[in-house]
Order: structure tokens, then sequence, then C-alpha cells
């Protein structure tokens, strides 16, 4: 009698975990979506964004971290696109070099 309890019990906790992360309900991530597509000439601001950082003094530390973790996801060798990594080492490269680091 135990058994049919805790497998009711998973499917609401995946749904809370769905939830909580937006893909169920509230604001998903296609509303998280900045609009448009890349700039001609790419400034701070839209590198920022690239890399999904909040710009501020403490930026300088979080760049090679923040790169490391979205090119794992967008790596041509693991079937990511290679004009997004291209944009994304643009992004890391100009905030290295406004931010002295290099």
């Amino acid at each position: 009698m135990a058994t049919p309890v805790i497998v009711g019990v998973g499917p609401i906790a995946a749904g809370r975990h769905f939830v909580k992360r937006g893909f169920l309900g509230g604001k998903g991530p296609a509303e998280q979506w900045v609009k448009g597509g890349f700039h001609a000439k790419m400034d701070r601001k839209e590198a920022v964004a690239i890399l999904g950082l909040k710009d501020g003094p403490p930026l300088r530390n979080k760049i090679k971290d923040a790169h490391r973790t979205i090119m794992l996801a967008n790596h041509p060798d693991r079937g990511g696109s290679p004009y997004l990594a291209s944009k994304i080492n643009e992004a890391k490269d100009l905030l290295d070099r406004e931010t002295g680091k290099r």
C-alpha cells in the first residue's frame, strides 16, 4: 500500500521543480530571452548579456567561470553552433580587454 503513495509523490515533486525553474507556468525561458539579434559590432552591454552576467565591480572575477559554463553547453564539438561559440568567445575577449585582464 505504501508503493502507490511513493509513486504518486514523485510526479508532484517533479512538477514543483519544473514550476520553480520556469518550465511550467510563470515566467518561462522564452520570456527571459533578449529580443532581436546580435549587433554588428559587439559592445559591453551585449557581451555582459551573452555571458549571462550583471555589470558591476565583481564582473571581473566572474568572466572566466561564466565563459566556461556557457561554452560547455554550446561548444561545436558537442553539437553547438560555431557561430554562437564565436560570439561567446568574442564577448569574453571584449570584457577581458575592458577589465584589464589578460
